[in-house]
């Protein structure tokens, strides 16, 4: 089973190619180390300066690994902690997907 990790925030007005210079810094550790990188989205039509950074990981194990190694990577987290000066305070949030089986009871 799959799961998709998102960190969602609202990027200040006028910041967006800051937010994106220190996300490319990140993206870059994370490459480095092995761990899943990101695909970062914004709205076509919806609220703006919204970014949506995802992560695709096999199974939850491997998640939870990754998360954990990351925060306890001091380069890592502090590159992700700079990164919050371009960020509206109190509009970031996260969300974890799983896949629903196909087979799921009842869905015959």
């Amino acid at each position: 089973m799959a799961y998709r990790f998102r960190l969602i925030a609202e990027v200040k007005y006028g910041r967006f190619g800051d937010f994106m210079k220190n996300w490319k810094k990140l993206d870059s550790i994370a490459r480095e180390r092995g761990w899943a990188t990101s695909r970062v989205l914004v709205p076509t039509a919806g609220p703006n300066n919204e970014v949506v950074a995802e992560f695709e990981y096999p199974d939850l194990a491997t998640y939870e690994r990754e998360n954990k190694a990351f925060y306890s990577d001091e380069e890592a987290f502090e590159v992700f902690r700079a990164g919050s000066e371009f960020v509206v305070q109190g509009s970031a949030r996260s969300e974890l997907y799983e896949d629903v089986p196909m087979d799921f009871p009842g869905s015959d």
